[in-house]
């Protein structure tokens, strides 16, 4: 147990191969394999289940999501098929969503969800009935999906980590990424940044909606933007309360050429006019790839409007659609 929990404590997991071994050593087949190096030792039943009872119980909050799936690997080193047969179970019957899935099990799905040949279309951790912990076991399995939903999950630094990271996986196969009502924090904001300025990193849709982004996090998001190539296409602030510094520091990743964004959704984000100069400068600066500008329910006045005008006469403007009114917030081939 003690090697266990110092194994969790990696960030890198060099100690889980060992720490599988240990776990291996505990069956009477392998003890014989290895009867040369070992002093042979009758293997105790009720110490093995024990070892076993642990590794199922084992509280895992602090560590990083990639090394509790380690727990699950020590469970297969003593030929422990237990909950790899029940999540197998539950995913040929359908009914995976609708069981009460421990945190162990979690950790299984996790491992042959990345196992998968094909890629998963889609992983939304509101959809499993468990624990906050059981949903973080979850995440190392998002390095193999199309579209992940993570909106509503209390996520650690240590689970984005862990999200940054299947982010710069190769191949990445993620495409979609929905982190809405996630509390992003500012170190949670710089490691997403790292992430999405990756070369590895194909990410096309960002939603970061009721979030409460900080100057720190708007900088960190507008970093991305500027990252050279940028391949995302739509991206979502929805009620952000940005407020003027943080509408600034955004721009300046709008302006940038490496930005490509198609669409852009700034609804109930409280623009003011300096808000709008800000958005009409940088959208002149780079105007050519937005097709989807949403500013509802911002209650812009005319100073605003007349300014954001000034993008829209501009001839290498293609927007298509304009949300901005917010009665009738549909104004399309503007």
């Amino acid at each position: 147990m003690r090697a266990l929990m110092k194994s969790l404590e990696s960030k890198n997991g060099h100690l889980d191969l060992f720490v599988r071994f240990l776990h291996g050593l505990s069956l009477e087949s392998n003890q014989r394999i290895l009867g040369g190096l070992l002093d042979q030792r009758n293997s105790h039943p009720e110490t093995i289940q024990k070892v076993l009872n642990n590794l199922n119980e084992v509280n895992s909050d602090e560590s990083p999501p990639d090394r509790s799936i380690n727990i699950f690997h020590c469970l297969m080193e003593m030929k422990d098929q237990s909950v790899h047969q029940e999540i197998q179970e539950f995913l040929k019957s359908g009914e995976i969503s609708k069981r009460r899935l421990s945190v162990i099990h979690c950790s299984a799905l996790a491992y042959l969800l990345q196992m998968s040949e094909e890629a998963l279309d889609e992983l939304n951790l509101q959809q499993y009935n468990t624990s906050d912990e059981g949903r973080r076991r979850l995440i190392p399995a998002v390095r193999n999906c199309r579209k992940v939903v993570l909106g509503f999950c209390r996520l650690s630094e240590i689970s984005f980590d862990s999200l940054a990271s299947a982010l710069r996986s190769n191949p990445s196969h993620l495409r979609v990424l929905d982190l809405s009502e996630a509390k992003l924090k500012d170190p949670a904001a710089k490691q997403l940044r790292g992430a999405l300025q990756d070369l590895l990193c194909k990410l096309e849709t960002l939603r970061l909606s009721h979030c409460n982004l900080s100057k720190i996090s708007c900088d960190s998001l507008a970093s991305a933007l500027r990252s050279n190539p940028s391949h995302l296409r739509v991206l979502d602030l929805t009620e952000t309360d940005l407020q003027d510094p943080g509408v600034k520091l955004l721009c300046s990743g709008l302006e940038s050429l490496n930005c490509q964004l198609e669409t852009l959704r700034l609804s109930d984000c409280s623009l003011s006019e300096i808000s709008c100069d800000s958005l009409a400068s940088a959208l002149r600066s780079n105007p050519s790839h937005l097709r989807v500008l949403d500013l509802s329910w911002n209650q812009l006045k005319d100073p605003g409007v007349k300014r954001l005008c000034g993008f829209l006469q501009d001839p290498l403007c293609k927007l298509e659609t304009l949300r901005s009114v917010r009665d009738d917030p549909v104004l399309s081939q503007v």
